[in-house]
C-alpha cells in the first residue's frame, strides 16, 4: 500500500523551469501522488505548459496575495497523507517519493522527515550536495543559518495542530512552519537526496539575504529565541551591514579581495 503524497508548487512566470518541475514528479513513477500547482496568473507561457500536462496535475491560475497565500491554497486542497513543497524552479530528486513513503511506513509515529538537497544550475547540472541534519526546535530557532526546505516532507495532520503558513511572512515562512512542526516533535533526518534546488538569477534567494534576515530575526523573537544565538548574530550582521553593500565601489572591492 502506497501512502498518498501531495506535492504543492506555486508558480508565477516560471515557464522556463516549470516543465522540469512537473516532469520530476511524473518521473518518480510513484503510483499514489497528486501534484497541485497554484499559479498566480502567469503571462509567459506557463499556462500552456500546465495544459500540456493537465492529466497529471490539479492546477489553478488566479491572482493571489503572495507566495504564502498561494501555498496555503495548495495545502488546503491537498488530500495526501504526506505533503511536499517544491518551488516552481526546483525538482524532486529521482526516487525521492519512494524513499519518503518507505520512511513513514517504517516510522508511523513520525510527523515529518528531512533529507539532503542537491544544488543545480540553470541547466539542471548538479553542482554540489547540501547535507542536512535532524531538525530540533532548538536548532531551527537558534542555530540554523539555512534549511533544506524542498527536502522536508510532513504529514498533512500537522496543519490541524499548528495551522497553516503565516501569510505576513514572504521569505522565511518555511522556517516558521518547520519551527512549529518541531515544537510538536523533532524532525528526523535520512541520508538521502530528496530534492534539487536551482540556482538562477530570478530566484528569491538571488535577491539577497537582507529580507530573509529581517524575517528570521522577527521569527526568533516571536518564539523566544536567544538574543545572541548563532542564527541571530549572523542575521543581525547582514541587516547592519546592508547599507555598506549598497555602495557599489565598496562591494566590488570586497568581491575582488575575495576572488584574489
Amino acid at each position: 500500500m502506497y501512502p498518498k503524497i501531495s506535492i504543492v508548487t506555486v508558480s508565477y512566470n516560471q515557464a522556463e523551469f516549470i516543465e522540469d518541475n512537473i516532469k520530476s514528479v511524473i518521473e518518480q513513477k510513484y503510483p499514489n501522488v497528486e501534484h497541485i500547482i497554484i499559479d498566480a496568473g502567469s503571462t509567459d507561457g506557463t499556462l500552456e505548459i500546465l495544459k500540456k500536462y493537465d492529466k497529471y496535475l490539479t492546477w489553478t491560475s488566479e491572482p493571489d496575495k503572495g507566495q504564502s497565500d498561494g501555498l496555503n491554497k495548495g495545502f488546503k486542497r491537498a488530500t495526501g497523507e504526506i505533503i511536499g513543497w517544491i518551488n516552481s524552479d526546483d525538482k524532486l530528486a529521482p526516487g525521492s517519493l519512494h524513499k519518503v513513503a518507505n520512511f513513514f511506513k517504517k516510522n508511523p509515529d513520525e510527523i515529518a522527515v528531512v533529507g539532503d538537497q542537491a544544488i543545480i544550475d540553470e541547466n539542471g547540472k548538479i553542482l554540489r550536495i547540501i547535507k542536512s541534519r535532524p531538525y530540533t526546535f532548538e536548532y531551527l530557532l537558534n542555530e540554523a543559518k539555512g534549511i533544506t526546505q524542498n527536502s522536508t516532507f510532513f504529514k498533512r495532520e500537522v496543519f490541524e495542530r499548528i495551522g497553516y503558513l503565516d501569510e505576513s511572512l514572504h521569505y522565511a515562512m518555511d522556517r516558521d512552519l518547520f519551527i512549529r512542526i518541531s515544537s510538536i516533535k523533532d524532525i528526523p533526518y535520512i541520508q538521502e537526496t530528496l530534492a534539487e534546488f536551482r540556482m538562477q538569477p530570478n530566484a528569491k534567494t538571488a535577491e539577497g539575504s537582507y529580507k530573509f534576515a529581517k524575517e528570521l530575526i522577527k521569527i526568533r523573537k516571536q518564539y523566544g529565541g536567544k538574543l545572541l544565538s548563532t542564527g541571530n548574530r549572523n542575521d543581525w550582521y547582514i541587516v547592519i551591514t546592508q547599507p555598506l553593500r549598497q555602495i557599489l565601489w565598496l562591494r566590488n572591492f570586497v568581491q575582488k579581495i575575495r576572488n584574489s
